[in-house]
């Protein structure tokens, strides 16, 4: 929930623009009357973006001119817009190019000729440049720019720019060679991406030495014996996989280091119920929600994770030197926090922060989507804070330095001990906005609480010390 001070200036006559659109009504208009009207929104969504740069610009320099950090006023527009930090520097690098140093392209925003999207384009691809550069950039796109579409204007935007400095755009090129990295991003249904950035050359040639493997998969070894090449080549045939699938499933199995067939080893954080896990135990069918969650990346259907968990103690069974891990989660009675654990340490270690990483998988202040890789104190240890679950909050590394500027005040609100609801905590920016935040759901967003017990009893399990480790 978001809270902010009395309307008052500005701020009263843009709120009461966004009345009148809620109460535009589409029954009684002609198809040609609503096409236009979503042209004349289209242009006001312009002209919004070009006051919206025009004062975080202004908020930003300000601060600068002083001789003062921008990092608070960055983090208060940043819920403002309610986003991420890195996507508010993102529009504040845009609104102060555009404002100081393309004119033409910050006038065609303010008269809504062109969108949000393709004014960063330009300031994107002309970052590079010198100022002066830029501003001729700027110029000579001005009779065109309200007529191309993404990637004709980003394309005239890098020509022209080459045109001008070519030495700065070689150069852009050789410094993103130090930008090469991997990252992993949660896709629909259960997949996820596996991007990696890097160098053309190098990209192109993985990527030709699998292909290249792919060719030969079906090939079998003319030399070998008879009843080899027999279970060779039915095990060939017995392969249906795409080639997209393949190459996938090749590139995953060298990447972990995976035998062919070897599930995932690597310790998966999998949160489930005792219903989701062991279903048998509880009517023999699998509950209403049966769904499993991996924290900080999304669901999966429960039959999966209970196939996952499975493959892994066959896999056990055969090799004597494998282990697996299971771990116990404990959460209030109604399924949606974890039972908090408390430490008479100063910093969260051991069980409580692995605690903290399963409540808290993302920082938690609003919008920002950044892992939580800082375990904070939310009220400080130096001002009596005690490190416990109640007292801990995840927090992104710039949000945990952001919430020690002055005029930044966070406290908790609900210690989600006491059965009323999630662990909340309140943050209160130097402008006076108020914003709440609660942990996640720990079986993920999206979750909703059970219906009352049917009458079904719960059972104690109690599982074989070889095999699993049980830990709260």
């Amino acid at each position: 929930m978001e809270g902010t001070p009395a309307l008052e200036g500005p701020e009263v006559q843009v709120r009461s623009v966004v009345s009148s659109l809620a109460r535009l009504d589409p029954e009684g208009l002609t198809q040609g009357e609503r096409v236009a009207a979503v042209s004349a929104l289209e242009a006001v969504k312009g002209a919004v973006a070009a006051a919206q740069a025009r004062l975080t610009a202004a908020a930003v320099v300000d601060r600068e001119a002083l001789g003062e950090d921008s990092r608070s006023v960055r983090a208060d527009l940043a819920l403002a817009r309610r986003c991420s930090p890195t996507v508010a520097d993102q529009h504040v690098g845009v609104a102060k190019a555009l404002v100081g140093e393309m004119p033409e392209t910050m006038a065609a925003l303010t008269r809504g000729e062109i969108s949000e999207r393709r004014a960063m384009i330009v300031v994107r691809e002309t970052a590079c440049l010198s100022v002066e550069h830029r501003a001729e950039v700027d110029r000579r796109l001005a009779p065109t720019i309200g007529s191309l579409g993404d990637r004709a204007l980003a394309g005239a935007a890098r020509r022209a720019g080459a045109a001008l400095d070519a030495e700065s755009l070689a150069e852009r090129n050789r410094r993103a060679v130090a930008s090469r990295r991997m990252s992993v991003r949660a896709a629909a249904d259960g997949m996820a991406w596996l991007s990696i950035l890097g160098p053309m050359k190098d990209v192109i040639g993985a990527h030709v030495a699998l292909t290249a493997e792919e060719s030969r998969r079906h090939q079998i070894d003319p030399d070998l014996p008879a009843e080899k090449w027999e279970a060779a080549a039915a095990a060939a045939r017995a392969d249906a996989r795409g080639r997209g699938a393949w190459l996938a499933d090749r590139a995953l199995e060298l990447l972990s280091g995976r035998a062919k067939g070897q599930p995932q080893p690597v310790e998966v954080n999998l949160v489930m119920t005792d219903t989701v896990l062991l279903p048998a135990a509880f009517g023999g069918r699998a509950p209403d929600d049966d769904v499993a969650v991996i924290p900080g990346w999304g669901p999966i259907p429960g039959s999966e994770a209970r196939a996952h968990l499975a493959a892994l103690l066959d896999h056990a069974d055969a090799d004597d030197q494998s282990t697996v891990w299971l771990r116990r989660l404990f959460t209030a009675p109604s399924g949606r926090d974890l039972v908090a654990l408390d430490s008479k340490r100063r910093r969260f270690l051991g069980g409580l922060r692995r605690f903290l990483e399963l409540r808290d998988p993302t920082c938690r202040v609003p919008w920002c989507d950044a892992p939580a890789v800082e375990a904070d104190h939310v009220e400080a240890v130096h001002d009596g804070g005690a490190t416990t679950g109640a007292n801990a909050g995840g927090m992104c590394t710039r949000h945990n330095l952001v919430k020690e500027e002055p005029g930044w005040h966070v406290r908790v609100e609900s210690t989600g001990l006491d059965g009323t609801g999630a662990h909340g905590i309140r943050i209160t920016t130097p402008t006076g906005r108020v914003h709440d935040s609660a942990a996640p759901p720990v079986l993920g967003e999206g979750w909703s609480e059970p219906e009352p017990d049917d009458g079904v009893p719960r059972v104690d399990f109690a599982f074989p010390t070889r095999r699993f480790e049980l830990a709260a």
